[in-house]
């Protein structure tokens, strides 16, 4: 909407559309209007749509001023266009809100108008934004080739050559001695962090003996009460083991 916005606005400073007659009286009147309007309007949006069809497949950027003029006309035109239909129906709406008759079917009817008049627009718009797209881009292509034609000249005449090509091989050897350093500085990046991970892991390893260092005493320790433990209760044993015989000896001789 803001494309034939905006060319309403040029459609405004030069009219090429007479000013609408008075707005008719009767609903039959009003609907016969719009339905010239939306032929009018379908028939000039095939001919804008050509028109931008052809300017996107490079016709307008070779053909000059005479497309593009064209193409102006026929958008302005299209405003204007747009500009009665929305009106005629707005009158319709007002006639069909006063009128005592069947609103359903007025209602219906002027649903379909304004229907017809949202699609106008948006395909109207859509065009337009392809239109200004394909002028954009032959604007730029344009300045493209007129930018190698400059180049090329000024290779040909040999003003600038040999210092420009000496810039362009002292810049290539830039970027390439940049790039190596890139690679150098994350080589070394790399090779930091992986010392640092070694050095992690060879704390982590000294803690760990450290510890293990710290158990081993309390374990040798537990050990020999383990043993001593042991050597009594064989002491024991074997002591009560002789009483019980020498008694059982004492017991058979008596």
């Amino acid at each position: 909407a803001s494309s034939w916005a905006a060319a309403a606005g040029r459609s405004a400073i030069r009219p090429l559309l007479p000013a609408m007659e008075p707005a008719p009286r009767s609903l039959d009147e009003l609907r016969r209007a719009a339905r010239s309007l939306e032929n009018k309007i379908e028939s000039t949006l095939v001919s804008f749509s050509s028109i931008a069809s052809s300017s996107s497949a490079g016709t307008a950027a070779q053909g000059g001023a005479g497309v593009g003029g064209e193409a102006e006309g026929l958008q302005e035109e299209l405003v204007g266009l747009l500009e009665q239909l929305e009106e005629v129906n707005e009158a319709m709406s007002r006639h069909g809100s006063s009128a005592a008759g069947d609103q359903v079917a007025s209602l219906h009817t002027l649903q379909r108008h304004r229907e017809i008049l949202r699609d106008y627009q948006a395909e109207f718009s859509k065009t337009c934004a392809g239109l200004k797209a394909a002028r954009d881009r032959a604007q730029l292509l344009d300045s493209v080739r007129a930018d190698i034609r400059d180049h090329r000249r000024a290779a040909s005449s040999g003003v600038g050559g040999g210092d420009s090509a000496s810039l362009l091989r002292e810049r290539t050897a830039i970027h390439h001695a940049v790039r190596l350093a890139d690679e150098v500085i994350d080589r070394a990046a790399a090779t930091q962090a992986g010392l640092h991970d070694q050095r992690s892991g060879f704390g982590n390893i000294q803690r760990n003996l450290g510890a293990l260092a710290t158990k081993l005493p309390a374990v040798g320790s537990l050990i020999g009460a383990i043993s001593a433990r042991k050597r009594r209760d064989v002491m024991v044993l074997s002591a009560t083991a002789a009483v019980c015989f020498f008694l059982l000896f004492w017991a058979v001789l008596g």
